[in-house]
């Protein structure tokens, strides 16, 4: 699996359970809520790339 594609996985889950802790927790949930924000964007950004520099050829 390509780093982008795992990145953006493991952000989703980690964003949506951050959401969810932070009903009970609100520190951590809020810092797993960013983090995991965080690895969504990065993800995005990497699974951009690779196929912009596909249809590039």
């Amino acid at each position: 699996m390509e780093t982008g594609k795992l990145l953006f996985i493991a952000g989703l889950l980690l964003f949506m359970l951050g959401i969810y802790l932070s009903t009970y927790i609100v520190s951590l949930g809020t810092l797993m809520g960013v983090g995991g924000g965080m690895m969504l964007g990065v993800g995005s950004y990497l699974i951009g790339t690779n196929q912009a520099k596909r249809t590039r050829g």
